[in-house]
């Protein structure tokens, strides 16, 4: 592969400068993440997520683990660090399995923009806005929508239709893009043989149990350059921060949906909660 990219590059002081890099690179700067632990249980492979607290916050480290993927999409390319979906449960440590408790969440792991608000923080602030609403507020609605406001403020939060987030935690953080380096999506792109492939789980995947969940993206997909900037808007590349939230309620992927009745009811909900919030806004 070395021998490939020589005669690729024509250039032997970039080939050096990028073996070194990588012999130089430490654990976590090649793509090695200690918060997560692989463990074996009954056979089957799961993973340990650790949730560890920002600074100035007292509590403690929180372990959580996978028990089944409910999105875990797999990609031939490296085009972005990807959201990663599982079922888990709480546990004692990080190579541990004994559970605390029997009570099954959902963990997301997912990468965000540097600086990007928090998905738990805007939650957060919904819940306080929302202890402040009273009946003459949304007296102005349909009678349909506002006995659905009525049952959403019942008891909350769990009566909100939304997922409620009950942990959370930012990780590690992604470099910034160097100054001089200047982007060609057409690096990565793959082998023709590939591009008619709509394969989702990669043949040297370790893990067990393969995700039902499919993405936009197929498998081996070709990789298009970025758009001219006098003509579309162009990557900004920016650095990331790791993001891992644990909700309450145990779900599945729309596209996952066991029924195309249920699948509607969950888009209906959406349009429904987006028309009430633009009526609100005209007033």
């Amino acid at each position: 592969m070395c021998i490939t990219w020589l005669n690729d590059w024509q250039d032997p002081r970039k080939f050096v400068r990028v073996i070194s890099s990588l012999l130089f690179a430490t654990e976590l700067e090649m793509g090695f993440d200690p918060t997560v632990h692989r463990i074996d249980v009954k056979g089957k492979t799961r993973y340990v997520y650790e949730l560890t607290p920002q600074d100035g916050e007292t509590r403690e480290t929180l372990y959580f683990r996978t028990t089944k993927t409910v999105f875990n999409p797999r990609v031939a390319c490296i085009s972005g660090r990807k959201t990663r979906v599982w079922r888990a449960v709480q546990v004692t440590g990080p190579n541990d399995s004994t559970t605390k408790g029997d009570k099954e969440v959902v963990l997301k792991d997912v990468w965000l923009d540097k600086d990007s608000q928090m998905e738990k923080k805007n939650q957060d602030s919904i819940y306080e806005n929302l202890q402040h609403i009273e009946a003459k507020d949304y007296e102005w609605l349909k009678d349909e929508y506002r006995k659905r406001v009525e049952d959403a403020l019942a008891n909350m939060p769990d009566s909100l239709p939304f997922m409620r987030i009950l942990h959370d935690a930012k990780g590690v953080e992604c470099k910034e893009r160097l100054k001089e380096a200047s982007p060609d999506r057409t690096i990565l792109s793959p082998p023709e043989h590939l591009v008619s492939s709509s394969k989702n789980v990669l043949p040297s995947s370790t893990q067990n149990e393969k995700s039902n969940s499919a993405t936009g993206t197929s498998h081996g997909a070709q990789a298009t350059p970025d758009p001219d900037p006098e003509h579309g808007p162009q990557r900004q590349y920016k650095a990331k921060t790791q993001y891992r939230l644990v909700y309450a309620q145990v779900g599945h992927a729309l596209h996952d949906a066991q029924s195309i009745d249920k699948a509607f009811q969950a888009i209906n909900d959406v349009l429904t909660g987006d028309k009430i919030f633009a009526e609100y806004c005209v007033r």
